[in-house]
């Protein structure tokens, strides 16, 4: 039987998370206190027990300048008891089903591994968003005035620039202010923080970062300007003290990060940016 969560399940939700996620970070702690909805959860039980779920996340989706409302498939996992049963199969396809009679247009995921692009092929998935990963070693650190922590009075021109650098792409996660700020309380929590750069009053970049062994990793980087990056790398590293910086920046021809279903006649764009989506 598929059906959505309900309180009862939690005990047996996060137990199977636990066994399909395993995690020594304090992430999956993190998720089930802040971030973790009951209602968004879809179970296959089977036998009296959780077999298999997905959640369903609320997103919105900008496909060729029109935004539409998507779901984001997320912690799909089966239990080794139960798998190669076609079980993860059938809850898609009800996800699916679930969509387009609550007009939800498009459905989104991020293959947790390489192999799974070819897996989510057959269901309509098509590779459609990308992201680059650039490498700094040996960062000359240099301070620079308007580089400070993110707050949630920065969150509007965060998204106005995270919007404008993607303009031109076909397609883009779109994301509410809610979602800006789990983000933001995610990385505070978590992470290195989540930074702002600024000159004269104006957003020049943002970034949102984790702690590395041997330095930092920007899951998130963007810059209004292109010619800026290395220098807002550079503050970075100064600011937190470390020569070694990574960066996801937008790039539609960079590495394949996620996968798009469009239902319905809407042609699809094979290029676009999906990122901070607790991937």
């Amino acid at each position: 039987m598929i059906r959505f969560a309900v309180q009862s399940d939690f005990e047996e939700i996060r137990a199977l998370w636990e066994i399909c996620f395993p995690d020594d970070t304090g992430f999956n702690d993190y998720f089930f206190a802040h971030v973790f909805a009951l209602d968004t959860v879809v179970l296959y039980e089977l036998d009296g027990r959780i077999a298999a779920m997905v959640q369903m996340l609320p997103y919105c989706v900008q496909i060729n300048g029109e935004t539409v409302p998507a779901t984001y498939i997320y912690g799909a996992c089966t239990h080794p008891d139960f798998r190669r049963r076609h079980l993860m199969s059938q809850l898609l396809e009800w996800s699916f089903a679930y969509d387009k009679e609550h007009g939800v247009q498009a459905s989104m995921l991020i293959p947790q591994e390489k192999w799974l692009f070819d897996f989510y092929r057959p269901f309509g998935y098509v590779p459609a968003f990308a992201l680059s990963m650039v490498e700094y070693q040996e960062v000359e650190r240099v301070q620079h005035i308007g580089l400070r922590k993110m707050t949630d009075a920065d969150l509007s021109a965060c998204s106005e620039l995270y919007l404008a650098k993607t303009a031109d792409y076909p397609l883009t996660v779109v994301r509410t202010l809610e979602q800006w700020q789990a983000q933001l309380m995610l990385f505070e929590s978590f992470g290195a923080g989540a930074f702002v750069w600024e000159a004269q009053g104006n957003l020049r970049g943002y970034a949102f970062v984790w702690e590395e062994e041997d330095g930092i990793w920007a899951q998130e980087l963007i810059c209004r300007e292109d010619a800026q990056q290395s220098a807002f790398v550079s503050a970075l590293a100064a600011l937190t003290q470390v020569s070694a910086v990574r960066a996801c920046v937008p790039d539609i021809n960079g590495t394949l990060l996620g996968c798009i279903k469009c239902y319905g006649e809407r042609s699809i764009a094979q290029n676009g940016y999906m990122n901070l989506m607790y991937n």
